[in-house]
């Protein structure tokens, strides 16, 4: 029987083809996108606030694994991680076609420590009551390895194949394989992927990635990024970033502030309520109130 395997792309890969192995398996991996210096200088950053988090405190979160959340408040180099290129293209082939814009549905920093024991293998999409297969992605995530992921410290488990499974076939034990990865690295699932956390055997070796989930972007995101990066944090973020955990409106009318004002305008623009009049949040190129003419409708 034939090992299953994860595709390994080089940074060059074009994002249509990043996406179409994505799709196939349910799992591929980018090579070495980032350098090993920016993430040291993004580490630098993030390291005083995971040498001071306590472990996790359950069986699914990980009893020596540690997450810490609000990265953007704590790292202004989160954010360009969050909007590589080479990220949000896959995601606009991924997630563009089934929504108008797309979003971050949850981030944080997680690092598994020396005898944390695996995770139970999960789908990302278990948030929504939505059934599989699915031709419409509900999200898709990117795992970034912030240190070198082996097989030994805990790579994330992933059963490549297992988006097009229904809701009853659960994974064996030998249809399993390893993110294994050198630090810079990022590997992508869809939501309908089962993964998890590995195993860690080592006796001194924390293993630190950075799990980025995008969700369509009429769906609740799974974290609340209102809380984690209040308007007081978000203001001072790139509009790009801003917009992507949710400061943004979904076209048409869906996530509007203050007299039907774009959230963006709201909090970058010191918007007075009353100050103006409502206005149409109508999808691009439409001229009533339906879904914009590149949505598609499954």
């Amino acid at each position: 029987m034939t090992s299953p395997k994860i595709e390994y792309l080089d940074q060059t890969a074009s994002a249509g083809d990043v996406s179409s192995i994505l799709m196939r398996d349910g799992a591929v991996i980018l090579r070495e996108l980032l350098d090993g210096a920016t993430i040291d200088g993004m580490m630098a950053e993030l390291m005083p606030y995971l040498d001071r988090k306590p472990t996790s405190q359950g069986s699914f979160t990980g009893a020596n694994t540690k997450r810490v959340h609000g990265l953007l408040g704590k790292s202004a180099k989160v954010g360009d991680l969050l909007t590589h290129p080479a990220l949000l293209g896959v995601m606009d082939e991924v997630l563009g076609p089934w929504c108008e814009c797309y979003q971050l549905s949850s981030l944080s920093l997680t690092s598994i420590g020396p005898g944390q024991t695996a995770q139970e293998l999960h789908r990302d999409d278990l948030i929504y009551p939505l059934a599989h297969p699915s031709a419409r992605p509900a999200c898709c995530t990117a795992f970034w390895a912030l240190s070198e992921f082996t097989q030994e410290n805990g790579a994330t488990q992933v059963v490549p194949g297992s988006h097009l499974w229904d809701d009853e076939r659960q994974p064996e034990k030998d249809e399993v394989a390893y993110a294994t990865m050198p630090k810079g690295s990022v590997c992508l699932f869809l939501g309908s992927t089962y993964h998890g956390g590995g195993n860690n055997v080592t006796d001194d070796t924390w293993r630190i990635g950075m799990y980025s989930s995008y969700c369509l972007g009429w769906l609740r995101q799974e974290q609340n990024f209102y809380l984690t990066t209040p308007p007081e944090v978000a203001r001072g973020l790139p509009e790009e970033v801003g917009r992507l955990i949710g400061y943004n409106v979904h076209r048409p009318f869906l996530g509007w502030a203050q007299d039907m004002r774009d959230p963006w305008e709201v909090i970058s623009r010191d918007y007075r309520e009353g100050s103006q009049g409502s206005t149409d949040l109508l999808a691009p190129d439409t001229d009533k109130a339906v879904q914009g003419p590149g949505v598609k409708i499954a």
